[in-house]
């Protein structure tokens, strides 16, 4: 197996009876598939008769035009929507195989719109007795060679062998010894190959003494290859061909490639990453590709960066340097994809990884030029950057301008701001069909929050202030429709709905279906929501170890929820997820991690740093009071709490027992109990913090009571306490044990008096009154 190009793809073959045909397993990485403007992926499979490289002729029938080109060749391209996907090919629209016959499978993972190669894998197969493809195997290979075929064929089966497997050193050497048979045949072709092998010092066979021996038997060599030179000579005169299939048109295509034609020089690059380009010098492909790439050729450029990062196994400031010099030749010639791409690196002051100089002048210079020359992503980013904090001192107009230019242009992003400025009112003048058209537009360019708009519009009979027909019915059939396009919020909103009283009327497999899908293209919170689904069991059968991937994965990708979940299981387990050994220095890590945004982690910072068992966090009380209030202020309710608290005991801030009370309100808005029970307390005390405050005891107890509904233990011992002192009489005795049952299952000792004779302790006083 050959992964050619990077990691977002892996293929393995699966079943390969007759019935369920050639099956190939594929693997596309989940980040690839919700990265911005990247969302056109398509997978395509090419099959090669091997070792020519001729492409697989589709036999005729009824499932043929699904998996043939205009040539009749194989090739099937299909959306990808999963990162996990299954794809199975009939064998009654392949060829008919023979024992021994060899199939090279190129699946890619490119950009549909582009056609950018992403990544790509070939598989090497091979056709067994029962004229089956399995994978290649040297065994099995070196079986059919010693079966009594052809001189011819049996070089043919040994010289691709060696290609496939050169780098197994056992495997070089039984090939060698195929050679050595088939040169005492009589075929110079392996007495050249076996020269070759001796000379390659790259080699474990290396032999100067071999290499010497066979050098007198190859003659022929240096003739053909002169010969081949000559034929080159005369290329000049020749048009470059469509596609490089053979020798001949290769070598038109590096004759006109060394005359400066930049797409012979993009051809041959291309050519260089298929099957039959394996023998081509890579270095030479490279150095063509940054020459088409400088001298503005987009495809080249496009690919150039990946290129890099496969040609260097580390890529170095000198590397780094040598990009950034390819990038600035295109630039000059106006390649708005240039001029982006070098935006982004004077922006962000990273190259290729290296650091460069940053110059925030200079990257505005380069996306202005780039929307200048046509770049519709360029565009909008200037729109962004005036809206969300207009660094670069943007006038509205221009702003304004580039936004339109995106959005006329298809960008669905551009499409959709633009349709609720208008229908804002916001720096354009109202206007509702132009917001709703817009809006429309979007949705059907699969611009995900567009199409969330759409369903909400239909789903409550209005969009902002304009009122529309209320349709549940169609809102749901375009929820439907969003998710199976792909619309991973979509996706998770019928789960969602589905949990919150079942509206859209679904069985169980069929709602979870659509977060696991969610979740498989790698839509983050998707699976964070999965893992806990895993955690739990209760839609799916319980798969702990599929759940923390899963968690790993959200919060590698910088989902607070999934970075707090494993602080949880590193310190003392999460769910069912338990943690054998309880691992602080890695909890700590996921818990700074998830307080940069999220509020019950910056909470529980300062829960920690006033923990004396917890003294091993490295974190100064001063900086976790700071990260309290940075939880407050997002309205996370235990911190409003404790931070009004702190206002009216005055200890960590300056007393202010108006502004503590306002907090703890606060608190008590958001259903917070233990707020609920000390506002009881201040209420009917009328005392808060050494200082006098409002009193009511009416709103104390109605506080009280709220508390110990919530089930605050607190709250649910002193309500208790206030039965027995006969002050809550006309209480429901079966809810005053029910609290009183709460309290005693939190620890708290309660004298054993049963509710009849509370009961009859009250009636008494009250007799005495």
């Amino acid at each position: 197996m050959e992964n050619s190009t990077n990691s977002m793809l892996k293929v393995d073959l699966g079943n390969t009876d007759i019935e369920s045909g050639v099956t190939f397993d594929l693997q596309v990485a989940p980040e690839n598939l919700i990265r911005k403007l990247r969302r056109h992926r398509n997978i395509n499979i090419q099959l090669y008769q091997e070792p020519n490289g001729v492409p697989l002729a589709v036999q005729s029938g009824p499932e043929s035009s699904t998996y043939k080109n205009v040539d009749g060749e194989f090739d099937y391209s299909f959306s990808v929507r999963h990162d996990r996907m299954q794809v199975s090919i009939p064998y009654a629209v392949l060829p008919l195989f023979h024992y021994g016959d060899l199939v090279s499978a190129r699946i890619s993972l490119e950009n549909s719109v582009t056609g950018e190669v992403l990544s790509h894998e070939t598989l090497s197969l091979f056709v067994t007795k029962e004229e089956l493809l399995t994978l290649l195997t040297p065994g099995a290979l070196e079986a059919y060679i010693r079966s009594g075929i052809s001189l011819e064929e049996q070089w043919e089966k040994t010289s691709y062998w060696l290609e496939i497997f050169s780098e197994d050193d056992e495997v070089l050497s039984a090939g060698i010894d195929l050679l050595k048979e088939l040169a005492v045949g009589g075929l110079p072709e392996a007495e050249k190959k076996l020269y070759e092998l001796y000379s390659d010092k790259t080699l474990s066979v290396y032999d100067e003494g071999e290499a010497k021996k066979w050098q007198e038997r190859v003659e022929q060599k240096d003739q053909d290859a002169s010969a081949a030179a000559g034929e080159g000579k005369s290329a000049d005169s020749k048009d470059l061909p469509e596609k490089i299939t053979d020798e001949a048109a290769l070598r038109t295509s590096e004759q006109l490639a060394e005359e400066g034609n930049l797409e012979a020089m993009w051809m041959i690059f291309s050519f260089s990453l298929s099957p039959q380009g394996a023998a081509f010098s890579k270095e030479q492909a490279f150095s063509y590709l940054k020459t088409a790439a400088a001298g503005g050729y987009e495809q080249a450029v496009s690919v150039l960066a990946d290129a890099f990062e496969k040609n260097y196994v580390f890529i170095s400031k000198e590397n780094a340097e040598d990009y950034l010099t390819v990038l600035e030749s295109a630039a000059e010639k106006k390649l708005s994809l240039a001029e982006y791409l070098l935006f982004q690196v004077y922006y962000d002051g990273v190259c290729l990884g290296q650091p460069v100089s940053g110059d925030k002048k200079k990257a505005y210079t380069m996306l202005h030029a780039a929307a200048e020359d046509g770049s519709i992503e360029a565009a909008y980013r200037l729109w962004d950057f005036y809206e969300n904090g207009n660094e670069f001192l943007m006038e509205q107009a221009d702003a304004l301008k580039w936004l339109s230019a995106a959005a006329e242009q298809g960008y669905a992003a551009a499409e959709a701001r633009l349709g609720d400025l208008y229908i804002d009112g916001e720096c354009l003048k109202k206007d509702n069909e132009k917001g709703l058209y817009y809006l429309g537009e979007a949705a059907e360019k699969n611009n995900w929050d567009a199409q969330m708009k759409q369903f909400q519009s239909y789903y409550e009979g209005r969009y902002k202030d304009i009122l529309l027909q209320k349709d549940t019915k169609k809102a749901f059939a375009l929820l439907r429709k969003f998710a199976d396009a792909g619309n991973p919020k979509a996706r998770m909103l019928i789960m969602e709905k589905y949990e919150n009283g079942n509206e859209m009327m679904m069985e169980h497999r069929e709602a979870a279906g659509y977060l696991k899908e969610a979740a498989d293209a790698g839509f983050v919170p998707a699976m964070y929501k999965m893992a806990n689904v895993l955690l739990d069991g209760l839609y799916f059968r319980q798969d702990t170890g599929a759940a923390k991937k899963l968690l790993n994965k959200a919060a590698a990708a910088g989902y607070p929820d999934a970075q707090f979940a494993l602080y949880q299981y590193y310190f003392s387990g999460y769910k069912t997820l338990k943690n054998g050994q309880v691992n602080k220095e890695r909890a700590y890590r996921w818990l700074l991690k998830a307080a940069r945004t999220l509020p019950r982690a910056q909470y529980e910072i300062w829960l920690l740093a006033g923990d004396k068992k917890n003294s091993d966090l490295d974190i100064t009380m001063q900086s976790a009071i700071e990260y309290l209030f940075r939880s407050a202020a997002q309205k996370y309710s235990p911190a409003l709490y404790h931070v009004g608290m702190a206002f009216g005991e005055g200890g960590q801030v300056k007393k202010n027992t108006k502004r503590g009370i306002t907090l703890i309100e606060e608190a008590v808005s958001l259903r917070n109990p233990e707020a609920m029970y000390t506002l009881s307390e201040i209420r009917t005390k009328g005392e808060f913090g050494g200082e006098s405050v409002k009193q009511d005891t009416e709103d104390g107890l109605r506080l009280l009571l709220l508390s110990a509904e919530l089930g605050y233990p607190p709250a649910c011992n002193r309500v208790w306490q206030l039965y027995s002192e006969g002050n809550l009489a006309k209480e429901s005795e079966n809810w005053i044990q029910a609290i009183r049952n709460t309290a005693v299952e939190a620890g708290y000792e309660i004298k054993e008096k049963n509710l009849d004779g509370a009961k009859q302790e009250i009636a008494g006083s009250k007799e005495s009154e």
